[in-house]
This record gives structure tokens, sequence and C-alpha cells, in this order.
């Protein structure tokens, strides 16, 4: 149900900017994201998301010259694991979801090249691959950049870095169902991300 009520809430999202917009972009990606961790305060154990590929969409809707509404859509296949480079095991597999709404400025150049700086705010989905394990929904906010390369008039390419701050409370716990598997030590994780998509505008 949840999952219903996110894809709901991004298409009408979309449809609403996209019925004001000029134009649109629509970039299917995929990324490498990496980091993401912190501490549990039961234990003193650390904790990390490992390094995974992730896949998604980008939206730029056109608003004013060199400005764009951007839609960022991610998804990531990844574990929690205890921390460490050598000692680290598995504890669980994990889904993490970006649904975020920002902005994109294109910076002045010449040619079909052209650099962006972008900034996002929406939700982090953190779904646990387990029955018993309850799924987290949390603030967060992103900040990129990249370029884009235009091939023609409507196709191109995008390559981007971006960072992924997602909120916590601190000394809060996360997926509790009955009893809490972690209780947390920190305001938040970061994660980044570097990633390429194919553009096709309209």
């Amino acid at each position: 149900m949840k999952n219903i009520a996110a894809l709901i809430l991004a298409s009408a999202l979309v449809f609403a900017v996209s019925s004001a917009a000029r134009a649109v972009e629509i970039a299917p990606f995929t990324s490498h994201r990496y980091g993401g961790s912190f501490e549990d305060t039961n234990t003193l154990s650390g904790f990390e998301l490992a390094d995974a590929t992730s896949f998604g969409l980008l939206l730029d809707f056109d608003s004013e010259p060199d400005k764009q509404i951007e839609v960022f859509l991610s998804r990531q296949d990844t574990q929690l694991t205890t921390a460490g480079a050598f000692t680290g095991n598995p504890l669980f597999d994990l889904t993490i979801d970006y649904y975020h709404i920002g902005g994109l400025y294109l910076l002045p150049a010449d040619g079909l090249i052209r650099p962006f700086v972008s900034g996002t705010i929406g939700l982090t989905r953190m779904a646990p691959k387990r029955s018993d394990l309850t799924t987290e929904n949390r603030l967060s906010l992103s900040l990129g950049g990249g370029a884009k390369f235009f091939l023609s008039r409507s196709i191109g390419l995008r390559l981007d870095v971006r960072a992924i701050y997602t909120m916590l409370n601190a000394d809060t716990s996360v997926f509790c169902s009955g009893g809490c598997t972690i209780k947390v030590r920190s305001n938040g994780f970061l994660q980044t991300e570097v990633g390429a998509a194919l553009m096709m505008r309209f």
C-alpha cells in the first residue's frame, strides 16, 4: 500500500509540473552509490550501507531560461552491514528509494555542453527485506552538479555527481517491529553517487 501511495503521489506531482512546463527532459539513469553510516547506542556498534548500483529517473521541466524544475526518483538495493573494511558482516538486505523535487540551474557555456548545479528535497524510504522489520520514511535533501551533452536538439547524455543527506532524529529507533533492532546515535547519514543518463527532450 505504501508503494502504491508513493507512486500515485509521484505521478500526480509529475503531471502537475509538466502541465505548466514549456518542455521536458526525461533521463533514465544508472549510478554507483557510496557511503551511509551510523551508530547503535544500545551496543555502540557501527553500521554501514554497502556500496551498490542504483537506478532511476530524472525529469527536468523548463521554467525559465537556464532554470528547470527537477524531479529525482531513485532506487538502490543494498545491505546494512556492521562497520569495518575487513570485518564487516551483512545484517539484512535493504532497498533505499528517494522521491525528490527541486531545481536545476544551467551554467553559462558555449556549444552543446552545459554544466549545471542542482538541489532537491523530499523523502527517503528505507525498506528492509525482512518480514519482521518495518519500513522507515525520512526527510532528505540532495546537492549535485554535472554536465549535459546535447547530441541533437532532442537527444543527449548527462553526467551527475550527487550527495544525498537523510535526516534522522538523534537517539531514534529504526526498523522496529515489536522490538527495536537499531537505536541510532546520529542526526542523519550521507550518501554520494556518480551516474550517467540518456536524455530525451520533448
